[in-house]
Parts: C-alpha cells; structure tokens; sequence
C-alpha cells in the first residue's frame, strides 16, 4: 500500500493556500477499502465539506474503487488500483485507475430498466453519473481503466 499526500506551502501570506491532495495505491482486495474510508474521511476534512456532500463523494468513490477491485482487477491482489483525491476549491476531482481490461460507460446496461431490476450489479455507475458533474473513463496506457471524476462544490454550502 502506497499513500501519499502533498502538503500545503508553508508561504501562506505569499501565495493562496491551495488544500492538499491525497493519493493511496492498493492491493485489489475488498480489505483494503477501509484504507479508502480513513484517507476519503481525512480529504473531506481537510476540504471542509459539509455532511451531505461527504455522504455522496465517499459513497462515490467507494463505488467507483470497489468496480476498479471487483470489475476491473478480478480481485487479483497481484494488481493495483489507485485513488487520487485533489480540489481547488471550486472542484473536487477524483481519478481512479485499476489494471484491468478496461470498459465501457455506455456499454453498461441501465439497472433502472425492467429486466435489469433485479440484477445485482450496475448501480454504482448510476449512483456516480447521478452525483458527479463530470465522469471520464479512459484507457490507461500500458492497460487498465482511468475514471476521472470532478464534482463543483463552489457555491454549495461546506
């Protein structure tokens, strides 16, 4: 497990104090994801958003790193998924990367549709796409999946 963190300038009365962003690479094992929780908890601290909005981006991103665990990886633990977690304080954006055979947004079936009511799985890309103003799912280079996701949180209330 890697994580990493960059810290805010010590210069604040020379340049604005930007937050920290927030890096953690694991192990595709589903035991990892309270590593996930604890580092998510601290960022929606040190971002100072408000209670709804940490509901909504930690279940977004426990979503979006248990698809790069599950879906992605096939649980291997030989392979790594990564989260990184950054604002500018107009915008949260969160990119997840796994090392899997990659996918595609619109080739998920829609879990609202009758027959895929009772199906089991599809929920967490309806539950980011519902919540986050931007989702991007690219290829990695060198295989893999990268989905970037950015939420505005300027104007809501922190």
């Amino acid at each position: 497990m890697v994580i990493d963190f960059e810290k805010p300038s010590c210069y604040q009365g020379l340049m604005s104090l930007k937050p920290r962003s927030f890096q953690l690479t694991i192990a595709s094992r589903l035991e990892e994801m309270e590593t996930v929780r604890e580092l998510v908890q601290e960022a929606v601290k040190e971002y100072r958003l408000s209670d709804e909005m940490a509901f909504w981006i930690e279940l977004t991103i426990s979503e979006s790193m248990i698809n790069a665990i599950q879906h992605g990886n096939k649980a291997d633990p030989a392979k790594k998924a990564t989260l990184k977690i950054s604002s500018t304080g107009q915008t949260i954006e969160i990119i997840v990367e796994d090392q899997g055979c990659g996918f595609k947004l619109d080739k998920i079936a829609d879990p609202t549709d009758t027959e895929n009511i009772l199906k089991p799985s599809g929920r967490g890309i309806l539950i980011i796409r519902s919540y986050m103003d931007e989702v991007h799912l690219t290829q990695r280079e060198g295989g893999g999946s990268r989905l970037r996701m950015v939420k505005r949180i300027q104007g809501n209330e922190q």
